[in-house]
């Protein structure tokens, strides 16, 4: 009998990954900011996210921690509902959804997992419930700072974003307790700690939020070392310490604004209207899309607001316009390095051209 052939690797899982990055990659930008990751440290990291300057990739390890995590949420809401007495939410029975909580404009929002009421500890209090799973080394930590701590300061310490994110739930749904229930990977170990109500940190919580929404331009950076361990994982590294060009959306053109009226909306100065969303997407292909300038790596050294362009000059002295009449914001994310060369621009009036690469 032919003996079979060793193979190191299987093709097969292999492209069950490459498709899973690809369906998991292709999700857009979140139109909001999230109520679940305002407790990050970094308010110009925030920013980035809210102005769509890069997008997070995920590879398929990454993914499907986060498939457990959804999965588990739902296997632990079916444990819960077991226990006699307790009842479970996890759909508004308003909407049929998930409950949702918006502010500032309809620019903040968040979406928790459920709530719940009859826990044995406390059976008459009604709580919002949140669910994570992770992995034994960051539950173990919970567990010692519950004994250390107490249950009620111990989401604190463990981990500030999902403290943040029950701080404003528990805020906007106007319940004092908040209930998380953590689980290592494939629900097998579960424990829970509760937390109280707290409206003095979640007004600054919102107050964080607006100033992130309504900041026109990057908030100071966390640490201007880009080797700094909270900027070395940072989805918007390249942009922020690298000089990266960010994405061309309307949300990184100077002339797009988040307005603090309606639900969500955003005008553009340029052409004195709203912007709907799949608008806002597509802002890379409008005409008139000039780049923020400090999301830029060059110095800005002049401008003509009437026109829309802005101009900038790279080190080696080279200048070049952004906006009508100069490059468009698309050419320079296909190549900037070639942006504001004197052959470059020759081309570019003699036959109308256009960088592509």
């Amino acid at each position: 009998m032919a003996s079979l052939p060793i193979i190191e690797r299987d093709p097969t899982l292999e492209a069950a990954d490459a498709a899973l990055e690809a369906l998991g990659n292709a999700e857009p930008h979140r139109p909001y900011l999230g109520m679940s990751s305002i407790g990050r440290p970094c308010f110009r990291e925030l920013w980035y996210g809210f102005r769509w300057c890069s997008r997070k990739t995920f590879d398929a390890a990454t993914l499907k921690r986060f498939d457990d995590g959804h999965r588990g949420e739902d296997v632990q809401a079916e444990r819960l509902r077991l226990v006699p007495g307790v009842t479970l939410y996890t759909t508004d029975p308003r909407t049929g959804g998930q409950f949702g909580f918006s502010d500032l404009a309809g620019h903040f929002r968040g979406h928790a997992d459920g709530m719940v009421q009859g826990l044995l500890q406390a059976p008459k209090r009604w709580h919002i419930w949140e669910h994570k799973q992770t992995d034994e080394k960051k539950q173990a930590k919970l567990i010692k700072l519950k004994q250390d701590n107490g249950e009620k300061q111990s989401l604190a310490a463990w981990d500030e974003v999902y403290h943040a994110q029950g701080l404003l739930y528990m805020h906007y749904s106007g319940m004092e307790r908040h209930y998380l229930t953590c689980a290592s990977a494939g629900g097998r170990h579960t424990i829970s700690v509760r937390t109280d109500a707290d409206t003095a940190a979640a007004q600054v919580l919102i107050d964080k939020a607006a100033r992130i929404i309504q900041a026109p331009e990057p908030p100071a950076k966390l640490s201007e070392r880009p080797d700094w361990y909270q900027c070395r994982w940072c989805d918007h590294r390249a942009v922020c310490h690298e000089g990266k060009i960010p994405e061309a959306t309307c949300r990184t053109c100077a002339h797009a604004t988040p307005e603090m009226d309606g639900d969500g909306r955003w005008s553009c100065a340029k052409f004195g209207c709203d912007l709907p969303l799949d608008a806002q997407r597509q802002g890379g292909q409008c005409p008139a899309h000039a780049f923020i300038p400090a999301l830029m790596p060059w110095p800005a050294v002049d401008a003509n607001a009437e026109a829309g362009w802005i101009e900038y000059q790279k080190p080696d002295g080279t200048k070049l316009r952004n906006g009508p009449g100069g490059y468009a914001s698309r050419e320079l994310l296909a190549n900037a390095g070639i942006a504001g060369d004197i052959g470059v621009d020759r081309m570019k009036r003699a036959f109308s051209a256009e960088i592509v690469g």
